[in-house]
């Protein structure tokens, strides 16, 4: 027997948003036919702790996304796309290799394809949408989630953001800790060891600590003196999160007026087919699992999200540096083609903000920004 879910909790969440009301944004997506279209990059499944590290990357975000359509179907030409990229005739399916699959997202920036990709997906009447969530940042989380002092909420962005920090200086020593403490069930006896040693990183700052770091300090103090931490307990051995399903499902409540067409991911599909969903008391069926190779959009799509999971994996990796000397790095032709990138971008955050959604730090999410603001504005 199926599971009843309701999807209007995804909706409400946007109605209470602590950056904006974005009520008027659903109205763009629900008075009007719209489809999107996923593919995924970086998709190792669950997110687990193995003996010695994660089981995923800590610096590749998963990317669920592709492109969107408004309208009852897309008028974007991919044969025209196919023949700009200069395939062979016998290619049958668009994919993400002819991109540069092994390339960084740097490499990718010097490729004519990527360009014709990117011009191609400018002109067309298709918009990007993706979700990205970074590994590292959704496994500890709940650490400050856990923190049983109300006064703690209004802040505990800024404290996730201080101690993401920690976690990736101190990442061995970190990742060791987790194992020692059985994180992510920390055990009554556990969690003043557990809260000890991260007030151990932070005392290794100095004296001076950024606003963020010492209001979590503060906050570990109380931690450390809890017999239990609500979300550290309960959970399956050595698991942060057993599947992706979560990530597939809260688009269908978010845009719950539109057509959702998944490429074939069995796991999910399985989980999925579990639950019959609700938008309030009417049932809904909005999505669908297809063969990429019957659908071009999800071959577009897969070729979008590849893109953007070597993009989010680059911006890990500068996010503590000085931009302004990154940018200064670039070729002529890097820059040309990251103002096509940022274009693109804009294109479809001009429709609306729920087009990109992200579980990141917010130094991942202004680097991030900073890119697109500084290479769009800088275009000719």
């Amino acid at each position: 027997m199926s599971k009843k879910m309701d999807l209007s909790y995804f909706r409400e969440l946007l109605y209470s948003s602590d950056l904006r009301d974005l009520r008027k944004d659903l109205t763009i997506f629900d008075n009007q036919p719209c489809t999107f279209y996923y593919d995924e990059s970086n998709n190792f499944r669950k997110l687990s702790l193995k003996d010695t590290d994660f089981n995923a990357p800590i610096d590749s975000d998963f990317v669920l996304g592709g492109v969107m359509h408004f309208g009852e179907k897309s008028s974007a030409d991919i044969t025209a796309l196919i023949k700009g990229l200069n395939l062979q005739k016998t290619t049958k399916e668009l994919k993400r290799k002819y991109l540069g699959e092994t390339s960084t997202f740097l490499e990718c920036l010097n490729s004519n394809k990527v360009i014709c990709f990117l011009e191609w997906l400018i002109d067309s009447d298709l918009y990007v949408h993706c979700f990205n969530v970074n590994n590292l940042y959704y496994a500890i989380v709940d650490i400050v989630d856990s923190i049983n002092d109300e006064r703690y909420i209004p802040f505990s962005l800024g404290m996730k953001d201080a101690l993401y920090r920690l976690a990736l200086y101190h990442h061995e020593d970190f990742y060791e800790l987790l194992i020692k403490c059985n994180y992510p069930n920390l055990s009554a006896e556990n969690i003043s060891v557990f809260y000890n040693r991260l007030l151990e990183y932070i005392d290794e700052e100095g004296a001076y600590l950024s606003f963020d770091s010492e209001v979590l300090k503060q906050g570990l103090k109380v931690a450390r003196k809890q017999k239990e931490c609500v979300f550290l307990n309960g959970n399956d051995e050595r698991t942060i999160l057993k599947d992706y399903s979560s990530f597939y499902i809260r688009p269908l409540g978010v845009f719950a007026h539109s057509n959702h067409v998944f490429d074939h991911e069995c796991l999910i599909e399985d989980i999925l087919n579990k639950y019959d969903f609700y938008l309030g008391d009417t049932q809904i069926k909005n999505y669908s699992f297809v063969d990429s190779m019957s659908n071009p959009l999800i071959q577009v799509s897969d070729c979008v999200v590849g893109l953007l999971g070597k993009y989010y994996t680059y911006v890990n990796a500068i996010s503590y540096l000085p931009l302004s000397k990154v940018f200064e790095t670039y070729t002529d032709k890097q820059k040309n083609t990251l103002k096509l990138f940022s274009k693109l971008f804009y294109k479809s955050e001009s429709v609306s903000k729920l087009l990109f959604n992200a579980c990141e730090s917010r130094e991942e999410h202004a680097t991030s920004s900073a890119i697109i603001d500084n290479f769009f504005e800088s275009k000719d």
